[in-house]
């Protein structure tokens, strides 16, 4: 004799109630065979939808063992139950349950898109389920809702839907009991061909005429079977005393074979690709609801792009400002250490910036330098032409060609000095736009004389190449109106030794690097260059920069935080949503998880929808905030005439948003998500 197709032996089951344990099934042996058609008969309240819930697979019992094609439901990890369940078992339940949005073609289908992590809904499985929709008289009724349908053809869909996979065992729970006669005696007919097929039928019921139908009846009460017609044997439990109620504790099932970290995240969002057409049809059918959920979500993205992206326009363009202004040269002072111990005045010592191995070299170091020129300066001058001297607050400065440049100076008239100049220490100097005005009165400053007396023993002469145009300067020490620029060279042939040394230089940085941090380098390179032989300042506005860019920072920062906390309500109300959304389909993930959906396939298919909506109220909100922003600039434009109109993108604002809207998504879904994946499937079942 062939094995049994279920053989359920010592079946233990109580539900908790209010802290207590209720036992509901005592000790019940049952076998179906393979082409078996079973009646288990019992009043209300004997256990009977249990039992048939117990050889689903959809509760597991205390004790005892229900075996199916080898398995143990006590024992099975759940996705090996769910996949029994599609594969093995058809599922005709009371109330039909039947999904309430979805046409009778997809309500028939439902088995076949489980599991999800390996079905495919071919053509051949429409063509299936449209066979048996005719096969069943439903041809017509395809296309249709299941509250467009009567009873009777409600409870032939769910027959239709049990057999899509093609089952060896077939359990109907009352399948008659919400029906007419009429209907009945057409659903019983159809239960008869299904059996006539070789597949085993197990019916609950109470009505004696559907039960005296069925080959063998097991007559349960009390959570007991008492008699078994049909059959020559006392099943066995029949007799037994009852055992001291169980604590519920399941046996120990073999642990899971621990999935790589990232491997998990494959296997999501494999998983997530194959359930985004059907998130895509759950959020289509409730729009009204779904679009004002998003409207959250589009205003918080397009705050966060529109704040972010303004915020660091806003901060370029005012560092850009200070730029113009002179915040991105530096000074850079260097003087020997005084204060040397003499044990430490070993190694190199520092007495002056030397031009060829200190200077040059920094270009090639420090890409960020644009322009570099050596600052040599006597305190103490005089300068004469024309039987005229001037002497308050002038500055003779020795320098190089980018010297006019790093300050932006701009020459009235003449030219500037040259690199060749500098190389052959020629005898040349740009004016200041005072000392020209106040000693040249009545001829042209370019191309005459001028006579100066530095700290040295004798005045030494410089030919006007240039003159440089009037500014306004608040410096009562390099007022660049009494300034005479000359090369630094030739400032060092006619000055002493220690007017003559490089204790300084100017330098720009290039538009766009950090200041501060080149500034900082550049010490840190004399440093450990020199020890502590040398004593080297960093003097410029990068202080003042570096202030403003914190400030900026921080107002860019607050725009973000505000708009997040926008983005935030949106995502809250998404999460309210979808909880909502896990209360309502209750029924819908009982029956899901009824026909073989896995508890990971429940809980990505919410995390789908979840992320699925945020992205959609995402790209709005980019759309949305991209208008927004580029109104501003052009609004600003209107205003600020300095300001021009230009199309901005702000690669960190758009990366920022699009990462704030997955976030969102997985964030505001993760908890419905979990909520769904724990549902148990009887109590998802019988929710109202």
């Amino acid at each position: 004799m062939s094995p049994p197709l279920l053989d359920a032996r010592n079946l233990v089951f109580s539900y908790r109630i209010g802290g207590r344990s209720v036992r509901v099934l005592r000790h019940v042996d049952l076998e179906i065979l393979r082409g078996d058609r079973v009646a288990i008969q019992g009043p209300s309240g004997s256990g009977k939808s249990t039992l048939l819930y117990l050889h689903a697979g959809l509760l597991r019992p205390e004790s005892g063992h229900i075996l199916l094609d080898g398995v143990d439901f006590a024992r099975a990890p759940s996705d090996d139950l769910a996949a029994l369940r599609n594969r093995s078992i058809g599922f005709i339940f009371q109330q039909f349950h039947l999904l309430p949005r979805s046409d009778v073609l997809e309500n028939i289908l439902l088995p076949s898109f489980y599991p999800c992590e390996t079905a495919r809904v071919t053509d051949a499985d429409r063509a299936k389920a449209r066979a048996l929709a005719e096969r069943f008289g439903l041809g017509e009724h395809l296309p249709h809702l299941p509250n467009q349908l009567s009873g009777g053809q409600q409870q032939r869909v769910a027959i239709c839907r049990a057999l899509m996979r093609d089952p060896d065992l077939i359990l109907a729970d009352e399948p008659t009991g919400n029906l007419d006669s009429r209907s009945a005696a057409q659903i019983l007919e159809h239960l008869r061909a299904v059996n006539a097929m070789g597949k085993a039928v197990v019916i609950i019921t109470h009505d004696p005429e559907v039960a005296r139908q069925c080959s063998r009846v097991y007559h349960l009460r009390d959570g007991r079977i008492t008699t078994v017609e049909g059959a020559g044997e006392t099943p066995g439990g029949a007799a037994e005393e009852d055992a001291p109620a169980e604590t519920g504790v399941r046996p120990a099932r073999p642990a899971a074979r621990p999935v790589p970290f990232l491997g998990e995240i494959a296997r999501h969002l494999r998983l997530g690709a194959r359930l985004l057409p059907l998130a895509r049809e759950n959020l289509r059918r409730n729009q009204a609801r779904s679009l004002l959920t998003m409207l959250g979500i589009t205003i918080g993205v397009s705050a966060m792009l529109a704040m972010v992206t303004l915020g660091q326009f806003t901060k370029r363009k005012i560092l850009a400002t200070y730029e113009v202004l002179g915040v991105n040269r530096l000074g850079i002072d260097g003087w020997p250490n005084w204060e040397l111990k003499a044990a430490e005045r070993l190694g190199v010592q520092f007495r002056q910036f030397d031009m060829e191995s200190d200077l040059k070299p920094l270009k090639r170091i420090f890409p960020e330098i644009r322009l570099l020129s050596p600052l040599v300066m006597a305190w103490s001058n005089e300068v004469f032409f024309g039987g005229r001297s001037l002497s308050d607050k002038v500055r003779v400065v020795g320098a190089t060609s980018d010297l006019l440049e790093i300050t932006d100076a701009r020459l009235l008239a003449g030219r500037n000095i040259t690199p060749y100049h500098v190389e052959r220490k020629s005898g040349v100097c740009v004016l200041g736009y005072e000392i020209a005005a106040r000693l040249f009165r009545e001829v042209a400053p370019v191309d005459q004389m001028l006579s100066i007396k530095g700290n040295g023993p004798t005045p030494y002469a410089c030919r006007v190449i240039g003159v440089l145009a009037r500014v306004e300067s608040n410096d009562q020490w390099r007022d660049p109106n009494y300034m005479v620029v000359t090369p630094y060279t030739y400032f060092q042939s006619q000055n002493g030794k220690w007017d003559s040394r490089i204790a300084r230089f100017q330098l720009e940085i290039r538009q766009g690097a950090d200041i501060e941090r080149v500034g900082k380098s550049i010490k840190a390179y004399f440093e450990r260059k020199y020890g502590k032989s040398g004593r080297f300042n960093v003097g410029s506005d990068a202080v003042l920069i570096a202030q403003m860019k914190r400030f900026l920072n921080l107002f860019t920062l607050m725009l973000g935080a505000i708009a997040l906390i926008s983005l935030v309500v949106g995502g809250i109300g998404i999460a309210n949503m979808m909880l909502v959304s896990v209360s309502e389909r209750l029924k819908e993930i009982g029956l899901r998880k009824a026909v073989g959906a896995t508890s990971i396939s429940v809980r990505v298919q919410f995390m789908v929808e979840s992320v699925a909506l945020c992205m959609a109220a995402g790209v709005a909100g980019l759309a949305l905030g991209f208008v927004a922003y580029q109104g501003a600039i052009y609004g600003a434009t209107r205003f600020v005439k300095q300001l021009k109109c230009e199309w901005v993108v702000e690669p960190a604002a758009a990366l920022l948003s699009v990462g704030s809207i997955v976030l969102v998504g997985l964030a505001s879904g993760i908890v419905p998500a979990l909520k769904a994946e724990k549902l148990e499937v009887a109590e998802a079942l019988r929710a109202e």
